[in-house]
């Protein structure tokens, strides 16, 4: 088991994104009028829309990316988060893909920014969508990965610690989506071994 290292070498940028509640009444304002948006129902779907110009807040899924990185044993590395949501919990390395990112480079960023490690991604897993009941839903892609030679995995600003485990003694995951990738995993590599 690793515990807290040194901070990352990446510097990462200011996020671009922010996660607002979909269920709560908020105050949105048109992009191009500056008047304030009023809830409408469009294509079935309820939305905030501008009634000068026509603008509409869509409410659509973020995309994030979880990894499921192997080590040259075959256990799989994973953190315990330092923030919440899920503080004190173990997950994968995962987060949100910027808008300038290819979903497999956001990957391989947030396994830097997270478990401090260089990866090669060897496999798409899946693609999954995660309901949300107080935020925007989430498209989740899962990937498969191998650590790369040399590299030892040290805790994130964002992780407690860091550990490698058997994947038969894995610690309860954060979130459902993270089992799920794992679950995907195990599946993949069984198939891999009976060729």
């Amino acid at each position: 088991m690793w515990t807290r290292g040194p901070a990352a070498e990446y510097k990462q940028p200011a996020r671009s994104y922010r996660i607002v509640s979909v269920s709560m009444p908020a105050s949105y304002f048109c992009l191009n009028c500056g008047i304030p948006l009023e809830p409408q129902t469009r294509e079935g779907r309820e939305v905030e829309g501008c009634q000068r110009c026509g603008f509409v807040l869509w409410h659509d899924p973020k995309v994030v990316t979880v990894v499921v990185v192997e080590n040259d044993r075959g256990e799989l590395v994973l953190g315990r988060r330092g923030i919440d949501p899920g503080y004190g919990r173990w997950c994968l390395p995962g987060g949100f893909v910027n808008d300038d990112e290819d979903p497999a480079e956001a990957a391989a960023r947030e396994c830097w920014e997270e478990v401090c490690a260089h990866i090669d991604i060897t496999r798409l897993l899946n693609v999954y969508h995660v309901a949300k009941e107080d935020a925007p839903s989430l498209i989740g892609i899962a990937y498969s990965a191998r650590l790369r030679e040399g590299e030892i995995p040290q805790p994130g600003e964002e992780m407690l610690e860091v550990a490698a485990f058997a994947t038969d003694v894995l610690p309860e995951l954060a979130f459902p989506s993270h089992f799920q990738a794992v679950r995907d995993y195990l599946a993949a590599r069984e198939e891999v071994k009976q060729r």
